[in-house]
């Protein structure tokens, strides 16, 4: 159940009309029933699944706060992880070691083949998965843990959230579901503001780019590096707006029943750095992998050496994570390990950098200078990209080796690469440029507040944004699952 689906919307409208209509104490009640039949309705096992692993993290809380000491804590967290993790990994990457193993023993002239059971992906278990070790971590190091069933469920499955996050953490959203949640008009209108901008960059802009990015990432061999650089630079916007999108929605939902979920973007194509750009972009993971990955990393005393060299390799494993944590192939354990190699470069060289920078006059420029820097770090990301939107290896190897192709024809490659669809190219320019310059606006004013001191403005937004869903949508069926899904 997709959140821009005429059953979404049905879904949500009787939803919120339950709940406000229910007693103010059983509020989270009709939230759990609804989150489970959104969770279970297009597949029952994934309910199966995620309730199993949501019982045994709940009682594993308890025993860790009741243990005695904290070798006991230890013991118990330490198996509530490998489960955690085990699940995750036998539902997601079992696969992948199958087949990689497979290929290590064909190229030694090895026979190997195990049998394995095809076993549909639960959607959104990377999520869930990480909140809930998330939580077992933070009961060990001394947060409460809850003691109440059905809110520890609706915690886990809450539905806004569930497939495609944000990561929440227990300190953060567990105290409001103690709360009773009333009624807000300005609260709802700001849930509803946030619904309608995300829906606005997931069909009009999002779903718009995706077929001109498909026909190249599905076909690399067939077009040359004009029309990869192109392919590539618009999937750097198609899942900006698409995972955004999705976030706004989640965000601007979970408002309107008087919950508020971590903010998981923060204008990330503004980034100065690689390091910047990780603070601005999926925020709710880049927070987890760095308390749960690279500190306990950098704080262990099993491996002795000079704690800068230690804080280097702890961000290079930790993005390495990342990018098995998106998936099992190679391109995503590439793309973590390349952004592993961007940062972990950039502080080797920062010395080097500055004084270049001085050197050729740049850094008496802030405002070129920043801008550079921002040009630098989108054309590093995008190029990252690559291996993270490529079908396997072999294929984003071939782009990368490629992209000096075509560029004597000028003109005429873009015209190739746009072909027939003027028009649907020329809005997704539009919507882009729409998109960018309403983060640049935001980064210098409150739109809420302004729109919300001028009502003939307000109301003209929302009928200018509901009319451009409507009439401007690409509703081609390309991209109509949002992006994180899979993951």
């Amino acid at each position: 159940m997709v959140f821009h689906s005429l059953q979404f919307l049905t879904f949500f409208a009787v939803v919120v009309a339950v709940y406000f209509a229910a007693p103010l104490r059983s509020r989270w009640i009709v939230l759990l029933g609804a989150s489970l039949y959104f969770y279970g309705v297009s597949e029952p096992f994934y309910l199966v699944q995620i309730l199993a692993a949501t019982a045994l993290s709940f009682w594993l809380g308890l025993k860790i706060e009741a243990a005695p000491d904290k070798p006991a804590k230890k013991r118990l967290v330490t198996f509530g992880i490998v489960a955690l993790a085990a699940n995750l990994i036998v539902f997601k990457y079992t696969s992948f070691f199958n087949e990689t193993l497979r290929s290590l023993f064909g190229m030694a002239g090895w026979s190997y083949s195990i049998p394995v059971l095809q076993i549909l992906l639960p959607i959104g278990i990377s999520f869930y998965t990480f909140q809930l070790i998330g939580y077992l971590v933070d009961v060990f190091r001394g947060s409460k843990a809850e003691h109440h069933a059905g809110r520890f469920a609706l915690f886990v499955t809450f539905f806004p959230k569930l497939v495609a996050g944000p990561i929440e953490r227990g300190k953060n959203l567990l105290p409001q579901l103690h709360l009773e949640h009333r009624f807000d008009y300005q609260r709802t209108v700001a849930g509803l503001q946030l619904i309608l901008w995300g829906a606005f960059k997931k069909v009009v802009v999002a779903d718009r780019i995706a077929p001109f990015v498909q026909q190249v990432y599905d076909q690399p061999h067939a077009h040359d590096g004009v029309a990869m650089t192109l392919a590539t630079w618009l999937y750097a916007f198609q899942i900006y707006c698409d995972f955004s999108g999705y976030t706004d929605i989640a965000l601007g939902v979970a408002a309107i029943f008087g919950y508020q979920l971590m903010q998981n973007f923060n204008r990330p194509y503004f980034a100065t750095s690689i390091q910047d750009f990780w603070k601005r972009w999926h925020i709710s993971l880049t927070s987890w992998l760095t308390d749960y990955i690279y500190t306990p990393l950098t704080r262990q005393r099993v491996f002795k050496m000079k704690f800068y060299n230690l804080m280097l390799l702890g961000l290079f494993v930790t993005f390495l994570v990342s990018g098995f944590w998106h998936g099992a192939q190679w391109t995503f354990v590439a793309w973590g390990a390349l952004h592993g190699l961007y940062i972990v470069i950039s502080l080797q060289t920062q010395k080097q950098r500055v004084a270049f920078c001085k050197a050729i006059g740049l850094a008496a420029r802030p405002t070129l200078h920043r801008q550079v820097k921002i040009a630098v770090t989108f054309t590093l990301v995008c190029f990252a990209y690559i291996l993270f939107r490529a079908n396997s290896m072999a294929d984003a190897l071939y782009i990368m080796s490629h992209l000096h192709t075509g560029w004597t024809e000028g003109v005429w490659a873009v015209k190739d690469f746009v072909g027939d669809n003027h028009s649907e190219f020329g809005l997704a320019l539009l919507g882009i440029a729409f998109v960018m310059a309403v983060e640049t606006v935001q980064g210098k004013v409150d739109v809420g507040a302004t729109l919300a001191k001028r009502p003939w403005l307000r109301w003209s937004t929302y009928y200018a944004g509901a009319v451009s869903i409507a009439l401007l949508g690409a509703y081609y069926g390309i991209g109509q699952q949002f992006i994180y899904f899979r993951f």
